[in-house]
């Protein structure tokens, strides 16, 4: 069995003790991984049913990026909309 810890959906007290714990994890075998990567990776196909709502979120995570100043719209537009 894999272990897939979602990298960017785990909270700490500092990014010293989330550093350490993947560190252990990723010593124990775990791979980890990122929400968008693995929504990805559990869509496989985007033609299929319920891709219109992903993309609504996919959406709303890239505006919330932009809108904090942590992506660069030249780098990654606005797309499927």
């Amino acid at each position: 069995m894999r272990s897939t810890p979602v990298a960017d959906a785990v909270g700490g007290v500092s990014q010293v003790t989330n550093d350490r714990a993947f560190d252990r994890m990723i010593q124990a075998g775990a791979h980890p991984t990122t929400a968008l990567a693995l929504g990805c990776e559990l869509m496989r196909n985007w033609a299929r049913p319920g891709t219109d709502d992903f993309r609504r979120i996919f959406n709303w995570y890239f505006d919330q990026q932009r809108s904090l100043g942590l992506l660069d719209a030249k780098i990654l537009p606005s797309v499927g909309r």
